[in-house]
């Protein structure tokens, strides 16, 4: 996040949120499969109950269609367009290519070669025979491969208050300034039948940060082509934030889970634990502040991201935040993966679709890039403490988890070398001691080996957890038995093994002895077959005391401890030994649980004082 760059962003006016500006901006981003939604999502926008002119559109990552006799895409155009197509939409910073491509210093005008009417509705026609002949102003060429569009029709069991209304015309939405020559309603009803989304005229843009430039509104609300929005949501909306003067409203989604949503609240206080793992841009966003800061969408980063550090910085700049549970306002569209933005709400930005966008080519560092953009966002605004522990807990657990998982493992080595590299600069940063607790083991274990800087103990994990799941963090006793060391000497000799590879990395100490003398030594070795680690406790007999002593291996890791568990049918072994000119018979053997006992006895000891000593 550059939050100095304003390059683009028109001044702040003297009265913001005056009364000839529409309320709200609706930035509508379209995906290569979003293009045949579209239509119905403008037709949900067409329906609110805010009244369409107070609503400004704009569409962005759409390819303009060609003027009249120009060349359009190919057939296969929609799906999969080269990286060269002029007609490949970019949905966030990156240019569309094309000889009628805006710039950012055009503003939200149409292309040269178009009229300002035809530049805003060419878009949005459905192809002839789809809702009857179009008028001959509006007519396309039939060989050309544009989706059609289908008009909205919410379902009657959401909204059981329209099946009984009238069909009434809507207003034309609002379109930008730059862009002038707005077709009237008159004018729409004597062009005969149109589709919902033929009513709603909107401005375009190639990227979001352009559209963020042209918008108008008191309000922005960013929409995927694949969604939808209940009927009253803008109405609610806007007036919540105008009631209560509320800068980031957070709406939610139809069928949401998400635990921010369990109720309706005004005030929300940033440290909530749910508004951290909501943070798509999916919410209406006061217009004023953003220009004031001049925050952007991030440009090199995976748009999902981009939306993460925009939504962030918003948040953390806001005076107030409100979330509303009380209406499904969104409905979304499916998910799609890859690199493009992803639809739906914050829980559809599961680390399944992350991982899809991290396996294309390039895409693990464009997750890391954007992972670090979060992170330092975060960090800016909170410093040490509760508040940045809360949202750093949501990046290492969400993106981090993708970041350091099988996407990591299948990665070239120059591409995963670079990635370790920076993903340890992130946990050197940000991963406090408390975060590290907070997440799941086997997550908490990864990190382990990105702090200890051992790259090949977490590919290690990692091929482990691709065969078994997550490595437990345990540790089995394999052997103990009494080895000669010397004339006359013996050395107690209990091997143990944990499925974690290179145990040694992670710290000094992790292997303990309990019950047991300061004189035994602790050796870690790869296991044989490079499966986890091998324990090796070497303890002079010397160092036992007469009778009997209990012991145990404890492996201290991750914040949690946990014995070592005895095979069961472990068998006792004995040996004879001197101590001094005396000789002493020294026995090891389970106790039943998770523990040895060592005894060390006397040759030639009464029978009675022996069974004395024992019990």
């Amino acid at each position: 996040m550059n939050p100095s760059s304003t390059a683009g962003i028109p001044a702040v006016p003297e009265v913001p949120d005056g009364a000839e500006s529409p309320d709200v901006t609706v930035v509508v981003a379209v995906r290569d499969d979003g293009m045949p939604r579209l239509g119905r999502c403008l037709g949900s926008l067409a329906g609110q109950t805010i009244g369409t002119a107070r609503i400004e559109v704009l569409v962005t990552g759409v390819p303009e269609r060609p003027p009249v006799g120009g060349a359009g895409p190919s057939a296969a155009g929609r799906y999969g367009r080269a990286a060269d197509d002029q007609y490949r939409p970019a949905p966030y910073g990156h240019s569309a290519g094309g000889a009628h491509r805006q710039s950012a210093a055009d503003g939200c005008a149409p292309p040269a070669a178009m009229s300002p009417g035809s530049a805003r509705t060419a878009l949005f026609r459905s192809p002839p025979g789809d809702t009857g002949p179009a008028p001959a102003h509006q007519r396309h060429e039939p060989h050309r491969p544009y989706p059609s569009y289908e008009p909205y029709e919410p379902h009657r069991s959401h909204e059981p208050h329209r099946s009984h209304e009238p069909h009434r015309p809507h207003e034309p939405l609002w379109i930008p300034s730059g862009a002038a020559g707005s077709l009237s309603s008159a004018d729409l009803r004597a062009a005969g039948p149109l589709s919902a989304a033929e009513l709603c005229p909107a401005g375009r843009t190639d990227t979001v940060n352009q559209a963020l430039a042209c918008a108008r509104g008191r309000y922005l609300f960013f929409l995927d082509a694949a969604d939808l929005l209940g009927r009253e949501a803008l109405a609610r909306l806007v007036d919540a934030a105008d009631s209560r003067g509320h800068d980031v409203v957070y709406a939610k989604t139809a069928a949401s889970g998400a635990a921010v949503f369990r109720r309706t609240r005004h005030g929300v206080a940033l440290d909530d634990p749910g508004l951290a793992w909501e943070l798509s841009a999916a919410k209406l966003f006061r217009r004023e502040p953003l220009v004031r800061h001049g925050l952007r969408f991030v440009e090199d980063v995976p748009a999902g991201l981009a939306e993460q550090v925009f939504t962030l910085e918003a948040l953390f700049r806001a005076r107030s935040v409100a979330v509303l549970a009380d209406y499904d306002y969104r409905f979304a569209g499916a998910a799609a993966p890859g690199r493009g933005r992803r639809s739906g709400p914050e829980t559809r930005n599961s680390s399944a679709a992350l991982a899809a966008a991290a396996a294309e080519p390039g895409g693990l560092e464009g997750l890391l890039r954007g992972t670090a953009a979060a992170m330092a966002v975060t960090a800016r605004f909170t410093g040490p403490g509760p508040l940045g522990d809360g949202y750093l807990l949501r990046h290492f657990a969400h993106e981090g988890d993708v970041l350091t998982g099988p996407a990591f493992l299948r990665a070239p080595e120059p591409v995963r070398r670079r990635v370790f590299a920076g993903v340890r600069r992130l946990v050197a940063d940000h991963l406090g001691d408390s975060v590290l607790a907070a997440l799941r083991p086997g997550l908490r274990l990864r990190f382990s080996y990105v702090r200890a800087d051992d790259e090949a103990g977490l590919v290690t994990v990692l091929r482990y957890e691709a065969g078994h799941g997550a490595p437990p963090l345990r540790t089995d006793l394999v052997s103990a038995d009494w080895r000669r060391t010397g004339p006359a000497r013996h050395t107690l000799v209990v091997t143990a093994r944990t499925p974690l590879p290179h145990l040694g990395t992670l710290g000094a100490g992790p292997v303990r002895l309990t019950g047991c003398p300061e004189a035994g030594s602790v050796l870690l070795r790869p296991a044989s077959g490079g499966a986890g680690t091998e324990i090796e406790v070497r303890i002079p007999a010397e160092a036992f005391p007469a009778g009997r002593t209990r012991i145990g291996l404890s492996t201290a890791l991750l914040g949690t401890e946990h014995t070592a568990a005895v095979a069961p049918g472990t068998e006792p072994r004995q040996v004879h030994a001197l101590r001094g000119l005396r000789p002493y018979r020294l026995d090891v053997s389970p106790d039943g649980g998770d523990a040895l006992v060592v005894a060390v006895m006397p040759v030639g000891l009464p029978a009675g004082p022996r069974r004395a000593e024992r019990a």
